[in-house]
């Protein structure tokens, strides 16, 4: 039990140095013109010197003193529904074909069509799952360089996988 709560912690401290520091945080300046008015206080040689401005005055200089306004980056969306949809769908082709493989197999109706994987279920779900990580990883490259053929890999395995799984129903 002493183990687990150790682990537990150690996660837990991991995650939280992971959260990052406040300092990388992104400032809203947006809401801070729109509800607070601003002081400016700059050290000259002789002493300090405290002047209040508004958000308008503030908006139409530019800022100094080392602080830049830098505009929050739009980043588009790789990982989309249509890419979860085809590589889900591998996926599952890949662990249906598994599965009514491994039930052929086991009646004595048919036999392994792929001499390259194991024999054991966990052994071909690994190797599947490998795989299909692969294609996933190819096809996330393909559409990260806005390439058309980004769906061909997970289509590919969709296809040869519906083969497997369409061998394994004629068996059933």
């Amino acid at each position: 039990m002493n183990v687990m709560r150790i682990a537990m912690l150690g996660l837990s401290l991991t995650m939280g140095n992971l959260a990052g520091s406040a300092q990388q945080a992104t400032i809203p300046f947006a809401q801070i013109e729109r509800d607070s008015q601003f002081k400016a206080i700059v050290t000259a040689q002789g002493g300090e010197v405290t002047a209040s401005l508004s958000p308008a005055a503030i908006a139409a200089t530019p800022l100094s003193a080392g602080i830049e306004r830098v505009p929050q980056l739009t980043i588009p969306r790789i990982a989309n529904s249509r890419f979860y949809l085809l590589n889900g769908l591998h996926l599952g082709m890949a662990v249906l074909d598994v599965e009514l493989t491994q039930h052929c197999i086991a009646t004595h109706q048919c036999r392994e069509g792929n001499p390259l994987l194991p024999s054991s279920l966990a052994g071909k779900l690994s190797v599947e799952s490998a795989l299909v990580a692969y294609g996933s990883f190819v096809s996330y490259r393909l559409k990260k360089r806005k390439s058309k053929l980004w769906w061909l890999p997970p289509m590919a395995g969709i296809a040869s996988h519906g083969a497997g799984a369409a061998t394994g129903l004629a068996h059933w």
